[in-house]
């Protein structure tokens, strides 16, 4: 990590160097909950808007379902070619509306999104995200390993989920194994994903925490003309 980026001799910045709009989050809490600054310091415009997307999900919600996804791309595609201005996110998440639209859950899936956009060394970007779902419709990802016939043709939620990234890229099915990772929380090495309910306040703390991740300033191709993180607008 280039520290320069992030101080101006031995003091902090307060503004991204690359977009003064962008201010520096260096305290490890927000709004009295931790947040993860050991790559770094975080943009707190982007804190305030994934408070502000939780907050919607918890205030619609009386039960809610978090999950934690990463979502990159095969090789072989140059994401440059097929990803102006992310359009290949926002095709993924109109896409897994559809999904879950078409499910037939008896309750409404209340889909919220908090996302960013990261690049560091590699030929393509690669996804974070934060879903945030009605609790009564769902409260688990199901199976999440291909059916026998080698796609991601399930009517559980993970398979959803890559349905959707698949048709993001215009990738087979059969072909997406990898490409969608939820991954492990650091001490119980469960997947990333919580149930809980809208009023319990610890529990919204560790989604918060762990969904900081994605307002790290670091590797984020900011100032190079791409959006970098974005959320649901309501």
């Amino acid at each position: 990590m280039n520290t320069a980026l992030y101080n101006v001799g031995q003091r902090p910045r307060k503004r991204h160097q690359d977009n003064p709009a962008l201010k520096l989050w260096w305290d490890i809490y927000y709004q009295n909950m931790p947040v993860q600054t050991q790559r770094g310091p975080l943009i707190e415009n982007y804190l305030d808007k994934l408070l502000f997307v939780m907050n919607q999900s918890r205030q619609d919600c009386n039960r809610l379902f978090a999950i934690r996804i990463d979502l990159h791309y095969p090789g072989g595609i140059h994401a440059g070619l097929i990803a102006p201005q992310n359009a290949t996110i926002s095709a993924f998440l109109q896409y897994l509306h559809q999904e879950l639209d078409a499910a037939g859950i008896k309750y409404p899936h209340k889909l919220r999104n908090a996302w960013c956009c990261e690049q560091d060394t590699s030929e393509n970007p690669h996804y974070h995200l934060l879903l945030l779902l009605n609790g009564d419709a769902y409260n688990g990802l199901g199976y999440m390993d291909k059916t026998p016939c080698g796609d991601y043709g399930y009517d559980n939620l993970f398979h959803r989920i890559v349905r959707a990234w698949a048709l993001a890229i215009n990738h087979p099915q059969e072909c997406m194994a990898g490409l969608v990772q939820v991954p492990r929380k650091p001490i119980s090495n469960d997947l990333a994903t919580w149930f809980f309910r809208s009023d319990d306040q610890t529990a919204f703390a560790d989604v918060f925490h762990a969904a900081s991740y994605l307002c790290k300033a670091y590797t984020k191709p900011i100032g190079q003309g791409v959006h970098c993180f974005d959320g649901s607008r309501h």
